[in-house]
């Protein structure tokens, strides 16, 4: 990330802007009682975000029409909603993300440290705030959002979709499917990926240094959001492979592009079209992935993989000290979500150090 033109004050982080969003009459959107209408918005530490967007390289007039169009609008203050809502901008480029106002609390006392952790950690893996912002239409509720970046976006077909935790209970498919994608879970894993040794160092570093900072900030309940684009036409050749180490020595990808460099030059990000194998492993009933040297024939692709660590907005309330003493009595507390920052911290990268592994060299 290159660094804003201008560094922020202490009093950036607790200022407000206030604004009307307007809407030719053609376009006003309707709402529910038949009535048009235009919206009341509010940005928060509007100085902050902007510094954020000049450090991805991002135009700040190209992020509001991404995300102040009339479909954007009529989703955010949809009545009705339960909980927090999620969904794309039109371009692809930027989640959208409904908050509680506890959670905006959250985000704001965090911001900025946050900020600093993105200047020093230029290839963090945290999802990148662009935006929080409150909107309300006229005679409305007030609906509070955030624009952060979408993790998984690629001009690539994703065939499989992750949010994984490093928790067991409760981890899998359940009929979650956003934007018409089905999300899977922990316990659905039921893949081992190698990376080049440098590649997986760096990620675990950075997972490190990104996890310590959610700690310190009492974050928990995160999770790594992962796509798999499979290479349908290597995946012969990876079988064939299959007896090299389980599938997993390997020639391809051995240009400088794929070097951690490279990845960070090309990509923009380090969880980005990062090239892996893929290694299939059965599941036993425990939902417990074996370990590829004990599968006689695995399943190997070339795959490129996206990730980020997303859902930042949770800190260790009463309400989860509650769900954790509760559900503590019924299960091992190890496999369940609701833990403290530190512990959670501990898990979810012991977790993920086992999900990605380092592959050898030919």
């Amino acid at each position: 990330m290159a660094m804003g033109r201008e560094e922020v004050s202490p009093q950036d982080f607790k200022t407000t802007k206030n604004d009307w969003i307007q809407h030719a009459k053609k376009n006003k959107i309707r709402l529910p009682q038949g009535s048009f209408t235009d919206f009341e918005w509010k940005d928060y530490c509007p100085a902050v975000f902007r510094n954020i967007l000049e450090l991805e390289k991002i135009e700040y007039a190209d992020y509001m029409l991404s995300i102040c169009g009339d479909e954007t609008l009529r989703e955010v203050s949809s009545p009705g909603r339960i909980g927090n809502v999620i969904f794309l901008s039109n371009d692809n480029r930027f989640v959208i993300k409904t908050l509680r106002k506890s959670q905006v609390k959250v985000l704001r006392d965090m911001l900025p440290k946050y900020y600093q952790h993105l200047k020093k950690y230029g290839s963090s893996l945290l999802t990148t705030l662009y935006g929080l912002h409150v909107v309300r239409p006229v005679g409305g509720t007030k609906v509070y959002f955030v624009g952060m970046s979408n993790v998984l976006q690629s001009d690539l077909h994703l065939h499989r979709r992750y949010d994984l935790k490093g928790s067991s209970r409760g981890r899998n498919f359940n009929k979650v499917i956003v934007h018409e994608e089905i999300i899977y879970k922990d316990i659905d894993l039921d893949f081992y990926f190698y990376l080049d040794p440098s590649l997986r160092n760096k990620i675990l570093s950075q997972l490190k240094y990104d996890c310590e900072f959610l700690e310190a900030e009492g974050i928990m309940d995160y999770s790594l959001f992962l796509g798999v684009h499979i290479d349908a036409s290597s995946c012969q050749d990876s079988l064939d492979r299959r007896n090299s180490v389980s599938g997993t020595r390997t020639t391809r990808h051995e240009s400088p592009e794929f070097t951690v460099a490279g990845i960070l030059k090309h990509n923009g990000r380090l969880g980005a079209k990062l090239p892996a194998n893929a290694v299939r492993t059965p599941r036993n009933e425990m939902g417990i992935v074996s370990s590829p040297s004990r599968v006689r024939v695995p399943e190997c692709y070339n795959v490129l993989l996206y990730f980020g660590v997303i859902d930042i907005f949770q800190n260790y309330n009463v309400i989860k000290r509650l769900e954790h003493a509760y559900k503590s009595i019924q299960y091992d507390s190890k496999t369940i979500s609701a833990v403290n920052p530190k512990v959670y911290s501990s898990r979810f990268q012991d977790f993920l150090s086992k999900v990605f592994l380092a592959r050898e060299s030919t």
